[in-house]
């Protein structure tokens, strides 16, 4: 089966769908959260590194620059540096010392609604415009299934 059409058919376990986004595109923690707009919330439904990033709880985003960008004007965040990594993250601090500099957050949307994020951070090189208009591509077929 195509991978952009396994991500849309809601009968591939949800799971399924996030590693192959993880797979498509190198990196070092792959997460993927759910948006609750009525609290400005993201939860954690999948991450490659369950130790440093596990999946529960809830990450307020009210009135963060990262939500306002990704969230409610529904656009990417690409960054790379230290700089880049404290404006997305409150808890950058831990991401930097995970040898992470490299960010990737790319909005899952359906019928102009915000699902959720999939999100990319590596210790290697910045993401390139090909892997951000890939991840584009995973997250629109993500957002076919109409729920994260």
């Amino acid at each position: 089966m195509n991978d952009l059409i396994a991500l849309s058919d809601p009968s591939v376990p949800l799971e399924d769908a996030f590693a192959i986004c993880d797979a498509k595109i190198e990196n070092d923690l792959f997460t993927a959260m759910r948006f609750h707009p009525d609290t400005m919330e993201v939860e954690r439904l999948y991450s490659t590194n369950t130790a440093a990033y596990p999946v529960s709880g809830r990450k307020p985003k009210r009135s963060t620059p990262w939500g306002d960008k990704v969230l409610i004007a529904q656009e990417h965040n690409c960054g790379h540096g230290p700089a880049d990594i404290a404006w997305a993250f409150d808890d950058h601090q831990k991401i930097l010392d995970l040898g992470l500099l490299a960010v990737l957050n790319l909005p899952v949307v359906a019928d102009g609604r915000t699902l959720g994020t999939i999100n990319y951070l590596r210790g290697g090189p910045p993401f390139t415009e090909d892997e951000v208009t890939t991840g584009q591509a995973l997250a629109a077929a993500l957002a076919r299934r109409g729920t994260l």
